[in-house]
């Protein structure tokens, strides 16, 4: 099986707030072990430029939704790199 690949609008869940979000999203579903996750999170949102997130939900169209942490981010840039991983959110389930 090929990864699954993800581009397109979604929205993070953190802190009881919902944030619209680009993403760029790669998958990986292991014949054994947990589904995972990587990708980068761009928004116009300044809030996200001083690296205050840690970790939260991300909701893509369709309504899959998936927990994630935060790897990296560069301050005063409103990108954000994130690793998820989730029993109940597998990434074989993203939007085409």
């Amino acid at each position: 099986m090929s990864s699954p690949v993800y581009l397109g609008p979604a929205t993070i869940l953190a802190s009881g707030q919902e944030f619209p979000v680009e993403v760029e999203l790669t998958g990986d579903v292991p014949a054994v072990g947990l589904p995972s996750w990587t990708g980068a999170l761009y928004t116009a949102d300044a809030r996200f430029a001083t690296a205050t997130l840690r970790r939260g939900r991300l909701r893509l169209p369709g309504g899959w939704e998936g927990g994630f942490a935060v790897m990296r981010t560069i301050l005063g840039v409103s990108t954000i790199w994130v690793r998820g991983n989730d029993l109940e959110a597998s990434p074989a389930d993203w939007p085409a």
